[in-house]
């Protein structure tokens, strides 16, 4: 079972900067979280492209979210550093894989985003770092698994 996190529920250090991947000892979880979830207010009201070039591990999964009830808007990006495979092996091992929600500031028609995958496909490349990156982030959360451990 897999829930979203909302950035309210995180509490933002002050004087906390940025770590590379590297000082995490293989916790991409943990580096995500912190760096972009907890450390957020660095990111609000910037270009999403801000968030996705400070990221060290490559985008493998992602998806737009229509948040609204009519689904004709988008107001948020779902990525992962793991793919759908790797998330759910990752679970099923009960550890917690690494995937943000970045909230905009404005919502997107969710048949721009779909026009655009069909064009460039439903693999993320340039293109769509490009489309997102230029949205304005409002918020960060993370999915949270409810593991057991």
């Amino acid at each position: 079972m897999q829930q979203t996190v909302y950035s309210k529920n995180i509490r933002y250090q002050q004087g906390v900067k940025y770590k590379p991947l590297s000082s995490y000892q293989g916790d991409t979880s943990k580096y995500m979280l912190e760096n972009f979830v907890t450390n957020q207010e660095f990111y609000k009201q910037k270009p999403t492209s801000i968030l996705l070039n400070k990221m060290e591990v490559p985008v493998k999964y992602f998806l737009h979210g229509p948040d609204t009830d009519d689904h004709l808007y988008s107001t948020n990006v779902i990525i992962g550093a793991y793919s759908f495979s790797e998330n759910e092996r990752k679970v099923k091992l009960k550890k917690e894989p690494a995937i943000l929600v970045i909230y905009w500031t404005k919502p997107i028609l969710t048949a721009k985003i779909d026009t655009l995958l069909k064009q460039k496909g439903r693999v993320w490349n340039k293109d769509l770092a490009d489309f997102f990156g230029k949205q304005i982030i409002d918020h960060v959360g993370y999915v949270k698994y409810n593991i057991n451990k």
